[in-house]
C-alpha cells in the first residue's frame, strides 16, 4: 500500500482514516503480539475497523493469516485451532468468552490477542511496509461446509495478486477513483478480496457502515459516494424486489419499466431510473455479485434500471475468481469470460480451470487436494460450458446432482428457481431426494406465514406452485412431495444453500404437516394406486387428484382408462375420471362398478395393431406452393434460418420441434424439400378446426384431425398414417410455452416411434417465443429465428421415457449452446 499518505483509506461513520494513519496503525497492532514467520494466527470478529488492524498485522509479520466466521460455535473455532495449528486468535469483545472457551477444549493453545485493544491504539508509529514474497503462503480460509467438514484452502500472495490484476490492470474495475463498500463479513475470501485488499492495493478506499441497519448502509452509500458494492444473490434479490415492488404501485413508472425493457437501451435506462440510483448515492457504477447464482430476472432487472451487476464465477480454492462479467459484455445468466491469465477446459461437462490464481492445497490433507488438484488443473466439481461468446455458463453442481434409480440426472438448483418463481409468498425453497423421488421443503414470505394457517398455506402452495411447475417439466423432474417449514433453509455466509442439511428438517417440516390420511384398505384403491405410482413413477396418495397432484395428461388418462376396462371390465370416460375428488373416490366408483378383478398392463403395441379406417387428407398443390412462397416473406420478416435438413431420413419419421409460436407449423414446414411437404402431416384438435371451412381446409391440406373426447382412435389415426409411410410433425409438448424456456414433453410421439420403428428427428426453434409470444397478435420483426434439424434418434427398443427423453435434452443441449 504505497499510496498517498493523507487520502482516505478507509470510512466508517464519520470516522475517516488514511493511508498513512492506516500504515502506523498496523505496525502499532503487530507490536502488541510476537509471531515468527509462517505462524497461523486467527481472528474471529465481526466486521470493525479492529480486524482490517488485525489482519494487516499478521500479514506485516510474514505471518499466515486465518480468517473464521464470528458467528462460529466454540466447537467449531476448536476445530479450526487444532487444524491449522494456530499460535495466536484475535478475538473482538463480543465473541472473547467463545473463544476463550474453544481455546480450553483445543489441543493446541493459542494466545487470545483483543480486537479492541487495537482499535484504541494511538497512530505514532512507524509506518508498516507490508512486504512479502509472491510464493509465500498469505491466507489459510476454511470452505463454508456446504458438504460437511470444513477443509483449509492454501491461498498464496500470487494466488490473490492473481486476482487483483485481473481486475484492476487487465480489466479496469477497481481504480484509485473508486470506493468499494465493505458488506459481507469479512472471513469469506470473496468479500476479503473483493471488498478490502483489493481496493485498497488499487489505492481506492473502502467504507464500512457502522451497523447492518437500512439508515446506516444508505447513509454510507451517499456520505462515500460508494462506487462498487460486492455483495450475493439473495441480497440483490432482496434490493431488487424493494424497488420493483414500487415501481409496480405506479402505473407511470410500471411503464416507464416495460418501455426500457423493451427498447434496451443503457442510456436511456439510466435517464428514467435516475432517481433510483440518486437514492443510492448516485455514484454506483458497479453491483458486484458472487458466491452463488444470481437469478437471471433480478439482473435483467437491475439492467433494465442502468445499474451494471457483474457476475463471477469462483471458488475459495481460487482466491477466488475463475471467471467474471466484464463491464461492456452484461449478460445476465451467465458468469463472463474466464480470468485473463486462466486456462478453462470442460472435461465430461466438469470445468477444470488452471491459472496463478489456483490454491497451493488444501492444509495438511494431501489426498484430499490430489482429489481436486491433477497436473495443475483445478477440478471444480461445477458443471458448465463455454457458450459461443466465450463465456461461463454454470449449470450446476457435480456433488449436488441427483441421480435416481431409472439413471436420470437432475440439477435440483434448477428446481428451486422455478419453484420460487411461481408464488410471491414463497419466501426460498430447498429440493433434494427422498425415497427416489423429489421433495420440496417450501418456506413461505413471513407475510404470508403470518396470515394463513398451515392447512390454508398447504393448499395454495400445491395450486398455485407445485402443480403450476409440474405441469412444465418431464415426469421425472416433477416434485412428488413437499413439507412446508416456518423457518430458513441452512445456508452459507455467502447464501449457499447447504442442501445436505435439509433431511435433517424433515422430521420439523413433517411434524408441522400434520397426520398423514390413512389409506383405503381395499383392493380396487391398491390396483389403482400401484398402476398409478409405476405410469408417473411418484409416490401415490388417497387425496391426490389425477390432475392436480399427479399429472396425468391426456395420454396418461388414456392409459388409466385402457387399464381400467381391462382390469375391472367397466369403461370410464376421461371426463368422469377428473370429476373424482381424488384416487379414493375413483377407488371407490370402481369399486361400486367393476365386473370383474383381474390386473392387466397397457399393451400400446396391441392398441396400435388394431387397424382403423383412415382416409388421408388430399395433399393440394395449392398446401404446398402456400408453404414454398411463405419461406422467403418469413426470411424478410422474422430472419427465419433453417439448418440441418440432410438430417431427415428416407421413409416415414416424426418430425418433433420444441413449440415456441403460434407459427412454428409454418417456420418448420417453409423450410422442407417440396417432395417431404407433400408427404408430411400436421395433426390438429377437433375443437380447433370446427367450422366447416376450416374443416375443409384441414381436409386438403395435409392436416389430421384428432378428436380429443376419443384419443386412443386419434392415436391410432396417426400410427396408420406412419404405416402409409408418410411424416409427422408432432410437437412434444403438445402447446406453446409460457415463458420461452422447454416444457414437459408428453410420450405420444415416443410410443409411436417405439411400437411402429419409426425415427425421430428433433428440431430446435429459437428466436419463435420473441417473435410471437402467447398473447401477442402481430409479430415482433427481425427477431432471427432459427430452426435446425437435429440428427436422428432411432427407437432401437428403447422405452418410452428413454426417448422423450432422448429427444428432450437433445433440443435442451442445443438451445444451450446458442
Amino acid at each position: 500500500m504505497i499510496k498517498e499518505r493523507d487520502k482516505t483509506a478507509i470510512s466508517i461513520g464519520r470516522q475517516h482514516i488514511s493511508y498513512g494513519q492506516l500504515l502506523m496503525n498496523i505496525t502499532a497492532a503487530s507490536d502488541t503480539y510476537a509471531a515468527q514467520p509462517g505462524d497461523r494466527i486467527m481472528i474471529v470478529s465481526e466486521n470493525r475497523l479492529g480486524w482490517i488492524y488485525a489482519f494487516y498485522s499478521i500479514w506485516n509479520k510474514q505471518a499466515v493469516a486465518v480468517p473464521v466466521d464470528a458467528t462460529s460455535s466454540a466447537a467449531e473455532i476448536a476445530y479450526v485451532i487444532d487444524d491449522c495449528g494456530a499460535t495466536a486468535v484475535w478475538a473482538s469483545a463480543d465473541r472473547m468468552d467463545t473463544v476463550a472457551e474453544a481455546v480450553a477444549m483445543a489441543r493446541t493453545k493459542p494466545r487470545i490477542l483483543p480486537v479492541a485493544d487495537v482499535e484504541a491504539q494511538s497512530a505514532d508509529a512507524p509506518k508498516a511496509s507490508l512486504t512479502y514474497s509472491e510464493a509465500d503462503l498469505a491466507l489459510i480460509v476454511y470452505t463454508s461446509g456446504t458438504t460437511g467438514s470444513p477443509k483449509g484452502v492454501m491461498l498464496s500472495y500470487r494466488n490473490l495478486m492473481a486476482n487483483i490484476r485481473a481486475v484492476s490492470e487487465e480489466v479496469k474495475i477497481f481504480t484509485p477513483e473508486i470506493c468499494t463498500m465493505i458488506l459481507l463479513p469479512l472471513h469469506h475470501v470473496l468479500p476479503l478480496i473483493g471488498s478490502l485488499v483489493a481496493p485498497l492495493a488499487t489505492g481506492g478506499s473502502v467504507a464500512m457502515a457502522p451497523s447492518l441497519a437500512a439508515a446506516d448502509i444508505m447513509s454510507t452509500l451517499v456520505d462515500n459516494k460508494v462506487g462498487i458494492i460486492i455483495g450475493v444473490p439473495r441480497l440483490y434479490a432482496t434490493l431488487f424486489k424493494g424497488i420493483h415492488d414500487k415501481i409496480s404501485k405506479s402505473l407511470v413508472a410500471r411503464s416507464l419499466f416495460a418501455l426500457a425493457e423493451a427498447v434496451g437501451s443503457r442510456s436511456l435506462s439510466r435517464l428514467l431510473f435516475r432517481s433510483v440510483r440518486a437514492k443510492m448515492g448516485g455514484h454506483i457504477k458497479y453491483l458486484v455479485s458472487g458466491g452463488a447464482a444470481l437469478n437471471i430476472e433480478v439482473g435483467r432487472g437491475f439492467k433494465t434500471l442502468g445499474l451494471d451487476v457483474l457476475e463471477g464465477y469462483g471458488m475459495t480454492e481460487a482466491a477466488p475468481m475463475i471467471a467474471f462479467t466484464r463491464p461492456d459484455e452484461i449478460c445476465p445468466g451467465v458468469s463472463g469470460k474466464p480470468m485473463p491469465s486462466v486456462q478453462i477446459d470442460i472435461r465430461d461437462g466438469e470445468i477444470c480451470a488452471k491459472g496463478d490464481n489456483i490454491m497451493m492445497g488444501y492444509y495438511n490433507r494431501p489426498d484430499e487436494t490430489a482429489q481436486v488438484l491433477r497436473d495443475g488443473w483445478l477440478h471444480t466439481g461445477d458443471l458448465g460450458y463455454i457458450n459461443k461468446r466465450g463465456q461461463v455458463v454454470i449449470t450446476g453442481r457435480r456433488k449436488e446432482i441427483i441421480v435416481l434409480s431409472n439413471g436420470k440426472n437432475i440439477n435440483p438448483a434448477e428446481i428451486e428457481e422455478k419453484l420460487e418463481h411461481y408464488a410471491a409468498f414463497v419466501k426460498e425453497v430447498g429440493v433434494f431426494a427422498d425415497k427416489d423421488q423429489l421433495r420440496a421443503i417450501i418456506v413461505p414470505n413471513p407475510d404470508a406465514a403470518r396470515v394463513l394457517t398451515d392447512a390454508e398455506l398447504n393448499e395454495k402452495i400445491k395450486w398455485e406452485v407445485v402443480e403450476p411447475y409440474n405441469r412444465t417439466v418431464s415426469p421425472y423432474k416433477k416434485v412428488m412431495n413437499f413439507s412446508i417449514y416456518r423457518g430458513d433453509l441452512p445456508r452459507t455466509k455467502l447464501d449457499k444453500l447447504q442442501r445436505y442439511r435439509l433431511p435433517q428438517l424433515l422430521a420439523e417440516a413433517a411434524q408441522q404437516a400434520g397426520p398423514a390420511v390413512a389409506e383405503p384398505d381395499t383392493e380396487e384403491y391398491r390396483i389403482l394406486r400401484d398402476f398409478i405410482a409405476d405410469e408417473k413413477n411418484c409416490t401415490v396418495r388417497p387425496t391426490d387428484h389425477i390432475e392436480l397432484d399427479l399429472g396425468l395428461d391426456s395420454l396418461d388418462k388414456v392409459g388409466l382408462q385402457v387399464f381400467i376396462q381391462s382390469s375391472f371390465g367397466m369403461e370410464i370416460s376421461s371426463d368422469t375420471m377428473v370429476s373424482f375428488r381424488d384416487v379414493a373416490h375413483m377407488a371407490r366408483y370402481v369399486a361400486e362398478q367393476k365386473t370383474k378383478i383381474e390386473v392387466e398392463k397397457i399393451d400400446w403395441k396391441h392398441i396400435l395393431r388394431e387397424r382403423v379406417s383412415l382416409q388421408l387428407p388430399k395433399s393440394w398443390l395449392t398446401g404446398r406452393l402456400f408453404v414454398k412462397m411463405s419461406k422467403p416473406i418469413l426470411h424478410l420478416y422474422f430472419g427465419l434460418k433453417g439448418k440441418g435438413l440432410n438430417n431427415i431420413p428416407e421413409g416415414p419419421v416424426i418430425i418433433a420441434p420444441n413449440h415456441q409460436s403460434f407459427l412454428d407449423g409454418i417456420f418448420v414446414a417453409a423450410l422442407l424439400k417440396w417432395n417431404t411437404i407433400k408427404n408430411t402431416y400436421f395433426y390438429a384438435k377437433e375443437q380447433h378446426v370446427r367450422r366447416p371451412f376450416f374443416k375443409s381446409l384441414a381436409n386438403r391440406h395435409n392436416v389430421i384431425v384428432m378428436d380429443m373426447s376419443n384419443l386412443k382412435d386419434s392415436i391410432q389415426k396417426l400410427g396408420e398414417a406412419l404405416r402409409k409411410k408418410k411424416n409427422l410433425i408432432i410437437f412434444p409438448e403438445g402447446t406453446r410455452t409460457h415463458n420461452g424456456s422447454l416444457g414437459e414433453f408428453k410420450k405420444t410421439f415416443a410410443i409411436l416411434s417405439a411400437e411402429l420403428n419409426v425415427p425421430i428427428v428433433p428440431v430446435s426453434i429459437t428466436g419463435a417465443y420473441d417473435a410471437m409470444p402467447r398473447g401477442r397478435i402481430i409479430p415482433r420483426p427481425f427477431t432471427k429465428v432459427m430452426v435446425e434439424f437435429l440428427e436422428p434418434i432411432y427407437p432401437r427398443k428403447s422405452s418410452y421415457e428413454s426417448l422423450v427423453d432422448s429427444v428432450y435434452s437433445c433440443i435442451k443441449r442445443k438451445q444451450q449452446m446458442g
